[in-house]
């Protein structure tokens, strides 16, 4: 017996990647606080390591 699709063989993935990443960025744009976005945290643990690793240097 052949699986359902919601729309195609090929086009349910797509359509999933879609409403997930939609979702991500409405949660990130919405209800994340000032300050705590994805890529101020990366920014933040990019620069902490960076720091680190010139005083390991020196």
């Amino acid at each position: 017996m052949s699986q359902p699709y919601l729309i195609s063989k090929w086009m349910d993935p797509l359509f999933g990647i879609f409403v997930g990443t939609y979702g991500y960025y409405l949660y990130e744009k919405e209800h994340r606080p000032r300050g705590r976005s994805l890529r101020e945290l990366a920014l933040r643990k990019w620069n902490k390591q960076a720091v680190s690793q010139q005083s390991m240097k020196n």
